[in-house]
């Protein structure tokens, strides 16, 4: 018999040693199953389209479901079947689309900026996937860090940019190619259905921006500044850029460098030199005093041999190991990263170095200012040099790493060894007298020094 049940009905029904049901006179077809281990079950007898007979179908448990809501679920059942309708279709309709939801809700609050664009950044293999990490960080997940993929729109492309490139165009540039790369893989991914930069006119955006090839180059009494303010900040900083100004490598071949790429009797050098007691390089054979770039860390797809002045072998001197790190210069595991903070702290301390410079040549040290320069410049500084040294080009362009062209490329294979050594050699020579104790602008203008270096 049906009876008319109440919630406190309900929750009296008493554990039996066998399972029975008790019925809701007020909805049709609606039980509650009372079973020996304790459960309590709503369950709803009807006959469902395409059954002969009555069947018995599970609603919901109690007091996770309650009353009021299996009474609903009842009527609703009823109503459908009344018209023909299988509930269960519905119901499996009804979880499909809110599964959907649920992914499309769940697809967007975790697939933000910052963790596309940090998958992105880990998976890039190429030469400059460091750097191009800290670009990345630096310009587009500081802005749009926790922001969904989904909701950045063109206009919030476009206002980045204008803001970035009121303070570098060169920067502004680099965040526009990284959205643009990171939007392309998201769209890829099928994340987002079109890249908010897709509508963007690269020539609009950077309409009246002019953006020449760089031609920073370093003066002399800069260079004198930055070699003592290299000094001053010790390792693994301070070795990295004087070896960066001894061989006119890029900034990432000489930051990533192992003692593996080293020969190996100039490791055994170094390892076996007693505590405070120098290496006499010039006795050391040439051919010892070898870097090798391997061809996965260089730009050109190729092994870079790069001989090393006795200036260079002195900085290698000076550097310390780490138990388990195979790098020149690291804390302890990976490499050390030269970034924005520690360039900073190099500016600073070049420009105090040209103040007091400028005092003692008679200038007024408040109209000295150092103009902004990047590491990559410092190449820019070895290659001029060896023009001025009369080095002939294709061992200049050697020097710095740069792969010939046409025929030349195809048939001299020669590697001019001696030759690239002569040249850093001599631009060795002539560092050590710009760097010397003495300021080279010394009994001359400083700020006539400083805007012949940028001119």
């Amino acid at each position: 018999m049906a009876k008319r049940l109440t919630e406190k009905a309900v929750e009296r029904l008493r554990v039996k040693a066998k399972a029975y049901t008790v019925w809701d006179a007020q909805a049709i077809g609606l039980g509650l199953k009372v079973t020996p281990t304790g459960k309590r079950i709503w369950r709803l007898q009807l006959k469902y389209p395409g059954r002969a007979a009555q069947t018995k179908r599970t609603l919901g448990a109690y007091p996770a479901m309650s009353l009021s809501a299996a009474r609903a679920k009842a009527v609703g059942w009823y109503g459908y079947v009344k018209e023909g309708i299988d509930p269960a279709e519905i119901e499996a309709e009804q979880q499909r689309e809110a599964e959907q939801r649920r992914r499309a809700a769940e697809l967007a609050n975790s697939n933000t900026f910052e963790g596309f664009a940090e998958k992105y950044v880990g998976a890039r293999t190429n030469r400059r996937a460091h750097a191009d990490g800290a670009e990345i960080r630096r310009l587009l997940i500081k802005e749009w860090g926790a922001q969904p993929l989904h909701t950045i729109t063109p206009r919030d492309v476009r206002t980045l940019i204008d803001k970035v490139k009121v303070r570098s165009a060169y920067e502004a540039r680099a965040a526009w190619t990284h959205a643009v790369g990171i939007f392309k893989a998201a769209v890829h991914e099928e994340l987002i259905a079109a890249s908010p930069c897709a509508s963007l006119d690269r020539r609009q955006l950077f309409k009246n921006v002019k953006i020449g090839a760089r031609q920073r180059v370093l003066s002399d009494v800069e260079i004198f500044a930055l070699w003592r303010a290299a000094v001053r900040l010790g390792y693994p900083y301070g070795p990295y850029v004087r070896l960066l100004l001894l061989t006119g490598c890029r900034a990432s071949e000489v930051g990533e460098a192992t003692w593996g790429e080293f020969h190996p009797e100039l490791r055994r050098l170094l390892r076996s030199r007693k505590k405070n007691q120098a290496i006499t390089w010039s006795a050391v054979a040439p051919e010892v005093k070898v870097w090798t770039v391997p061809r996965e860390r260089f730009k050109s797809d190729s092994t870079h041999i790069v001989p090393l002045s006795d200036e260079a072998c002195a900085v290698l001197e000076m550097l310390l190991r780490f138990a388990g790190s195979d790098y020149l210069f690291t804390f302890g595991k990976g490499p050390a990263w030269f970034g924005h903070k520690m360039k900073r702290r190099l500016d600073t301390r070049m420009l105090r170095t040209l103040k007091a410079t400028a005092n003692r040549n008679g200038d007024d040290p408040a109209t000295v200012q150092l103009a902004p320069w990047v590491l990559h410049d410092l190449r820019r500084v070895v290659r001029t040099n060896l023009a001025a040294l009369d080095v002939v080009d294709h061992i200049a362009e050697m020097v710095l790493g740069h792969g010939r062209k046409g025929l030349q490329r195809v048939y001299d294979q020669h590697k001019y060894q001696p030759q690239i050594r002569e040249a850093l050699t001599r631009w060795a020579v002539r560092l050590r007298t710009i760097v010397g104790p003495t300021p080279p602008e010394a009994g001359n203008s400083v700020v006539a020094a400083l805007q012949r270096g940028t001119s």
